[in-house]
């Protein structure tokens, strides 16, 4: 099989395996017209796939929300799901305006002018992630299809997954990518509640199997999105993706380390992180925190791992940083008591409220959030938990424990307060004097009895 590199005018290189004809290469965009029931169809409604459909619901005039479980469906439809209180309301609009369909039927989906995946793939205890979801998903997928639609993978996950699971299935049923049928991949841009608060437009990484395919992405996603991070094969975004989910948890487990010896070192660290950000480009800018949340930090760098270690290769800096991100809110649980034991107190007998339980401020993205690790740890201990984040009713359940949520979070009367994420508009005048804030954020510094984490 012979490669070929083109430089483009982006300067990056466009993959073509020349094993295809060329006249797959060449092609209209998909038609996005009304030959179509909906204008979209999101497949996987997990917590990244609801907060793709309620995207869509604000852009989009008519959209499918698919799922296999009849018991995801009535958890969306029903409004109980972690989200956040203006996520539920609005897909609750959608549904009564008849804008919102959700069905487990996978025959819908021919009915859609595109198709996005965002079905996750959960890690197993020994770290190896499981594919069977989103090979399911693609399967669905590929043979529900008609000509003229447009398939998005948005799933994080191993280079090559995207042509394996749907590429070559397609060709199987004679659907010819490029021109029956348009695959690209296309995942959620990396903290983007951080990027927007600096006013920076984060790229959309946008990978085609051909280049039309890829410009038929960019057309679709065109609304609302400023910048687009080209690459030239589905491969090489892929890569791109798994290159910025290690580089954000190699980022994270560093700024922990850091934060952690200036506290036993007496340094401030929130003077250190201002100017350490002052000198570094603002989108690589370090924050630190409680942790690795959401999907592309705890999942994303273990489809690099495993495909690496099955090639007989080993990442030990990547590895490192997984482990110390993965031990965080338990060294947060460990500064819990270390500040309560100074307080005369025990854990087990102390009532601790976190504030903000997003992975990112002024979001509300709960996705393997380091903020119910905390939780799930202080509930082991004994500890009497509650939280405040106004993106959150409550309560919130973590294994057999409802924890509530407290919007006027005096009211909880806490022995300890960790603030976890900072969202913009958070209001901590209600903190008094005497109230101890170990703070999580680095940034609470007008706080009296602030113990930094």
């Amino acid at each position: 099989m012979t490669v070929l590199n083109i430089r483009g005018k982006l300067g990056l290189s466009e993959v073509v395996d020349t094993g295809d004809s060329p006249q797959e290469f060449v092609g209209e965009n998909p038609r996005i017209d009304n030959k179509f029931e909906y204008d979209i169809a999101v497949i996987g409604l997990g917590p990244v796939g609801v907060r793709t459909l309620h995207n869509q619901c604000i852009s989009k005039e008519r959209v499918l929300g698919f799922d296999a479980s009849e018991s995801r469906l009535a958890e969306v439809s029903s409004g109980s799901m972690s989200l956040s209180l203006l996520e539920n309301k609005r897909i609750a609009h959608a549904m009564g305006a008849q804008l919102l369909t959700l069905t487990a039927d996978p025959e819908e989906l021919a009915k859609a002018a595109v198709l996005i995946i965002c079905v996750p793939t959960p890690v197993s205890e020994a770290n190896v992630p499981d594919y069977s979801p989103l090979r399911d998903a693609c399967g669905l997928v590929v043979n529900a299809v008609s000509p003229g639609q447009l398939i998005v993978q948005t799933t994080t996950t191993y280079a090559g997954a995207t042509r394996e699971l749907i590429v070559e299935p397609l060709r199987n049923r004679t659907l010819v990518p490029g021109i029956d049928i348009h695959v690209a991949f296309s995942p959620e841009p990396a903290n983007v509640s951080i990027s927007q608060q600096k006013n920076i437009h984060v790229p959309r990484l946008v990978g085609g199997y051909t280049t039309s395919c890829r410009e038929a992405a960019v057309e679709f996603f065109g609304h609302g999105v400023f910048k687009f991070q080209r690459t030239y094969g589905l491969e090489a975004a892929e890569m791109t993706k798994l290159f910025e989910a290690a580089f954000h948890t190699v980022k994270t487990a560093l700024t922990s380390e850091f934060a952690q010896a200036c506290t036993e070192l007496d340094v401030p660290f929130e003077e250190v992180l201002e100017s350490v950000n002052l000198n570094l480009d603002a989108v690589a800018g370090f924050t630190a925190g409680s942790g690795a949340g959401g999907y592309e930090l705890t999942i994303g760098p273990h489809h690099i791992l495993n495909q690496s270690q099955a090639h007989g290769l080993q990442l030990p800096v990547l590895e490192a940083a997984v482990k110390s991100n993965k031990h965080r809110p338990a060294a947060v649980v460990e500064r819990c008591v270390r500040v309560l034991v100074d307080l005369g107190k025990e854990l087990s007998d102390s009532k601790v409220l976190i504030i903000g339980l997003s992975n990112y401020p002024d979001t509300a993205d709960l996705s393997n959030s380091p903020g119910l690790e905390i939780m799930s740890l202080l509930l082991e201990a004994g500890a009497h938990v509650g939280f405040h984040d106004h993106h959150f009713a409550g309560p919130i359940t973590l294994g057999d424990t409802h924890v509530s949520g407290y919007p006027n979070p005096h009211d909880f009367g806490a022995d300890l307060i960790f603030l976890n994420t900072a969202h913009s508009h958070v209001d901590l005048s209600w903190i008094s004097m005497t109230d101890t804030v170990i703070d999580g954020t680095y940034r609470a510094t007008g706080i009296l009895n602030r113990v930094p984490l």
